[in-house]
């Protein structure tokens, strides 16, 4: 066995084990079994705080989304009165 932390207690008390059982653990954890699977045929029970958190974040995203997006357009409009003058004052090759 390894110590993770170390040797310094204070930090962890982790211990590593063998890696077979590591990897046994990590695939058990993640595998579900054939009862937990969802068919495409299933829906979610949703509760009516459910469905509102999920529009509540829906439309966060949509307002971040607009934001860069009129963001980036005021830097483009802003960025066009350079664009142009800088056209007109190329410096010349010596």
């Amino acid at each position: 066995m390894q110590l993770l932390h170390g040797g310094n207690a204070n930090l962890a008390d982790v211990i590593q084990t063998s890696l077979a059982y590591l990897l046994f653990q990590a695939t058990t954890l993640d595998t579900p079994t054939r009862e937990e699977h969802m068919s495409q045929f299933d829906t979610p029970n949703l509760t009516t705080a459910d469905i509102r958190a999920i529009e509540a974040r829906a439309h966060q995203l949509r307002s971040e989304a607009m934001r860069d997006m009129m963001r980036a357009l005021g830097r483009g409009i802003a960025a066009v009165p350079h664009k142009v003058v800088s056209l007109f004052h190329r410096s010349h090759p010596a």
